[in-house]
């Protein structure tokens, strides 16, 4: 039977990990929120990473002083709110799971106050064109419909000579693309953190009944 010292050192490196988690679902969140102009849903998914995290943070930290301080009650307050904790994002997750399509439609949203600008400054798309290797806004014709040939950023290695090297992809379509592909990667760490914390939730169970058994010796 493992001594409560050595659950208790279970129990940090398990608060260590989920609080690593939950700062890298903070700082994305707080990443999209602050760089990029969101419609409502945007600004919500956002604000969604950041309660992950913070939600994670807290209760860990009430953990890791529970385990420090060796209380039966506070570990098992800790237990019930970690449960709570779990079910509220898991809710989050399943939500930005099932509806990740219309999520990164909305995160791609910020292009097109880019793709304005674009319109009366020349030079806004840049950024994009060149990153994601697109043209326009849906395409090139963008360009055209609005009487301007398309810029040196449409062309592969920005060789107008040669018709053949426009990029015909728009930049809407890459862009969503990129959220889709981002958001998927911090959906699976969202679930790696609630798994280690429902793992945590049973270790700290075994912790509590250490703690109980360590006090019930002490009395003999």
């Amino acid at each position: 039977m493992a001594s409560t010292s050595s659950v208790k050192l279970i129990v940090y490196a398990l608060d260590v990990l989920c609080t690593l988690l939950a700062l890298v679902l903070i700082s994305f969140g707080i990443y999209v929120a602050v760089s990029y102009n969101l419609n409502e849903i945007g600004q919500l998914t956002a604000y969604g990473y950041v309660g992950l995290g913070a939600a994670a943070l807290l209760v860990v930290l009430w953990g890791y002083l529970s385990a420090w301080r060796e209380n039966v009650c506070c570990t098992v307050t800790f237990i019930i709110f970690l449960c709570l904790v779990i079910i509220a994002q898991f809710a989050v997750v399943y939500l930005l799971i099932t509806q990740e399509k219309t999520v990164a439609s909305n995160l791609a949203n910020a292009l097109e106050a880019t793709w304005e600008e674009e319109l009366n400054s020349p030079g806004a798309m840049s950024l994009y064109q060149n990153w994601f290797q697109c043209c326009g806004r849906g395409s090139p014709q963008d360009y055209i419909v609005n009487e301007r040939l398309p810029p040196e950023t449409c062309f592969r290695n920005h060789d107008k000579s040669k018709p053949e090297n426009l990029i015909h992809t728009g930049c809407r379509v890459e862009f969503e693309n990129y959220w889709q592909h981002l958001t998927k990667i911090f959906n699976i760490l969202a679930l790696v953190l609630i798994g280690f914390e429902l793992l945590l939730s049973v270790i700290s169970c075994r912790l509590c009944n250490s703690i109980r058994n360590d006090a019930r010796r002490s009395y003999f």
